[in-house]
């Protein structure tokens, strides 16, 4: 059973737009106060309702911000973390009240009646064999021509099988998108569409449609046009809503170059209400490292740990705070650990999860900002005549919501760490800002390319910044690779470097976080691998566990220790007297 709550009466005033805003990158949503549940009762049909739910929210939230409409529409999904999201928003704003619940095309009667809807577009629901994120044969996109169109027309998507309920509560067709291509919808409504945001999403997924059509967004999925000349025609710095499928590189490449920013939203749901007045919502700021509690003395090798994909916003929207695989680990403080985030989105799309991560962090928790969007920094912009000036902006807009939320470290995934072009482009960033503590640098494929190479760019203030790339990967089966594999290849890895060093080494490993290992105490480094399919299932654990594993198997002289300290004492080594000064101004 799902339940849908309905915000009732805007309050406050909007806020800046994505084009005026000098800190954020998506658009911002009015927010409004009552609350009425709506239930999804259907026993079939429940995917085709589903989309439809998706129209309604976001029709609601258009009219909400468009000064038309008083209602906000929440979809329950029994997911504990947006429970939790949603329940600390409406602390935050206590003149939220409850009010009665409504059945799904009891609440389409209202907005019709309201004027919020004007009727429906007809699309035929994709039957098409495949994996979710493939580019299956035979895939109906009329959902998402629907999708695109509804926000303009006004119109809630209705599937076939729900045409004629529809009809019967008195709608009338505004358009019939089942005969058309995606390519057609661009060409026919480009002038209507927004061009601050770009949806693709798969044709199965109900998800983020009520975004999209909240602020009239073209929506659409795969490789064919109209995608590549959607990228070009939307304004750069764009957010990409939800995710386009088919080889991860090149979906991400291709919004790289017309310098646009991928976001893995995918799966989210409820963004409308959670983003709501989040322009003025108070965000905690992370407790710094002080790197006066170090113990300088210590001249021990030391080690980082860092987990991957915190780029992902619908993981730390809805499946990451609570899942015993990481933020949720009854381990998790035992060893020093860096946490890829989107801090940076978040603070813009669900505020409330940066409120819970501050509050729940132990000492030995840290958080890395991963890039501030997904992208290849060392291609960004390359397909525009000013790829470099964009790189900028969206480092400015970047460093200035980490300040906001205390993380000073980045993460960055570059195409090939030693080109050129990443260089400059680490250049670029670090120009942007004061008090950057260092870029955490990882090539696409493999991870552990730099075999933890440090060179030096200079910060606004002329401060040099360590760009540190990473020389260690832990990845399920990759054992064949030098410097990658499992936990206990690993911790040999880093046995042997630290020996064959003159003298202390400073490095970090990227962890995968999506790598199923098994216990396996001993000297075998393969008996950690494990068939990945179901492998949860057969008692194989992934994320922070895993990596406790690999700091077991290292000796008493090397320490791991927090990605903060690493960089600290890097930078001493570097030049002790320039890192002494900046670390009075920066604590």
């Amino acid at each position: 059973m799902r339940l849908v709550f309905v915000f009732v009466a805007l309050i406050g005033c909007v806020g800046l737009s994505a084009e005026q805003g000098q800190d954020r990158w998506w658009p911002t949503q009015r927010m409004a106060k009552g609350l009425v549940e709506v239930r999804n009762e259907s026993a079939n049909s429940r995917q085709a309702v589903e989309m439809m739910m998706q129209s309604i929210a976001g029709l609601a939230a258009k009219a909400v911000n468009e000064g038309r409409g008083n209602e906000m529409v929440w979809i329950e999904t029994g997911n504990v973390d947006l429970e939790d999201w949603e329940k600390r928003m409406l602390a935050k704003y206590p003149e939220v009240e409850k009010r009665e619940r409504f059945g799904v095309w009891e609440l389409v009667d209202r907005y019709v009646k309201a004027g919020i809807i004007k009727g429906y577009i007809l699309y035929r629901s994709d039957k098409s064999s495949g994996a979710l994120n493939s580019y299956r044969v035979g895939m109906d996109c009329s959902v998402n021509v629907a999708t695109s169109v509804a926000g303009v027309l006004d119109g809630i998507i209705v599937s076939e099988e729900l045409q004629e309920t529809a009809q019967a509560h008195g709608l009338k067709l505004l358009v019939d998108a089942r005969e058309k291509s995606q390519e057609w919808c661009f060409q026919t409504y480009k002038d209507q569409f927004s061009r601050r945001m770009l949806c693709t999403q798969d044709p199965k997924k109900p998800h983020v449609r009520d975004l999209a059509i909240t602020h009239k967004a073209l929506t659409i999925y795969g490789k064919d046009e109209p995608t590549r000349a959607a990228m070009e025609w939307l304004e750069p710095l764009s957010p990409i809503l939800g995710w386009n499928g088919g080889d991860e590189f090149e979906c991400t490449e291709l919004s790289t170059r017309y310098g646009h920013l991928q976001t893995a939203t995918d799966w989210c749901m409820n963004l409308p209400v959670l983003m709501a007045g989040a322009e003025s919502y108070p965000l905690p700021q992370i407790k710094l490292f002080d790197p006066r509690e170090i113990n300088w003395s210590d001249q021990r090798s030391a080690v980082s740990f860092v987990g991957t994909d915190g780029d992902n916003v619908q993981w730390l929207e809805g499946n990451f705070f609570r899942h015993p695989s990481y933020w949720g680990d009854p381990a998790r403080g035992k060893i020093p650990y860096g946490w890829s985030c989107c801090f940076a989105h978040l603070a813009q799309l669900c505020p409330e999860a940066i409120e819970y991560a501050a509050a729940t962090r132990n000492a030995n928790d840290s958080f890395i900002e991963w890039g501030g969007g997904y992208y290849y920094p060392d291609h960004f912009g390359s397909a525009r005549a000013n790829g470099l000036e964009l790189l900028a902006r969206q480092a400015r807009r970047t460093w200035t919501l980490m300040k906001r939320t205390g993380t000073r470290i980045i993460g960055f995934n570059v195409t090939r760490f030693n080109s050129s072009e990443t260089r400059k482009a680490c250049q670029v960033f670090a120009k942007e800002a004061d008090g950057l503590l260092a870029i955490l640098l990882f090539q696409y494929s493999p991870y552990e390319a730099g075999a933890g190479e440090t060179f030096w760019v200079k910060d606004r203030n002329g401060i040099d910044v360590p760009v540190i790339s990473a020389r260690y990967s832990i990845w399920e089966h990759q054992n064949g690779r030098e410097r990658s594999g499992t936990p206990a290849k690993v911790a040999r890895e880093i046995r042997r470097s630290v020996e064959n060093a003159k003298g202390p080494r400073y490095d970090w490993v990227i962890a995968h976080a999506w790598s199923y290992f098994k216990r396996a105490p001993g000297s075998d480094e393969n008996a950690e691998n494990v068939e990945q399919k179901n492998a949860g299932a057969s008692g194989a654990v992934r994320g922070y566990t895993p990596i406790t594993w690999c700091a077991e198997r290292l000796p008493e002289n090397i320490r791991v220790v927090s990605p903060e300290e690493l960089v600290w004492r890097i930078r001493m080594k570097h030049d002790a007297a320039q890192t002494k000064e900046f670390m009075g101004r920066n604590r």
